[in-house]
């Protein structure tokens, strides 16, 4: 198989969590023998070379683990995977609504989380589930409590523009 760009995306870090620097993780990810490591931003962000995306995130869920003393979740994706998601996000943006993407951790929560019955901007788009929702309400919005009660720990949301800035970096 041959090596690719692969995004891999931490779980609930700098949010709340535990606290994991940029530093810190390039050096956690480059000693669990990932290649040419990349963070981008400070939010559990990073993008490295490996053979298979999913490999790679267990490989980053275990250094994590065993530097954090915690499990700290990490979605793996090829980097023109990520791309065709940034690229077929199907909400106009304006100022008024904040541009989301969730991704599943785990096998079949997005396709329950896209049949909740709220009102907001939902679309299953590949292997994510596109979501444009007004500013200022995303916790306390239908869909921001559906997140919380169906997904809370099998998904992760990443703002369109963070996924835009990961993917340029790329």
């Amino acid at each position: 198989m041959a090596t690719s760009r692969v995004v891999l995306l931490l779980r609930g870090v700098n949010v709340g969590g535990v606290v994991v620097r940029s530093t810190d993780l390039r050096a956690l990810l480059a000693d669990a023998g990932l290649g040419e490591v990349r963070t981008v931003l400070a939010s559990g962000n990073a993008i490295v070379d490996a053979d298979d995306a999913t490999a790679a995130a267990r490989t980053a869920e275990a250094a994590l683990e065993a530097g954090y003393g915690r499990r700290i979740r990490v979605l793996g994706l090829e980097l023109e995977a990520l791309a065709r998601i940034v690229a077929s996000y199907p909400f106009a943006e304006d100022d008024a609504h904040t541009p989301y993407v969730v991704l599943g951790l785990d096998v079949g929560v997005l396709e329950r989380l896209a049949t909740t019955e709220t009102p907001e901007d939902l679309a299953l788009v590949g292997d994510a589930l596109c979501w444009s929702n007004p500013t200022g309400t995303t916790i306390d919005s239908p869909f921001g409590r559906a997140l919380t009660r169906v997904g809370k720990d099998s998904t992760m949301t990443r703002n369109l523009r963070t996924l835009r800035r990961i993917v340029a970096a790329g």
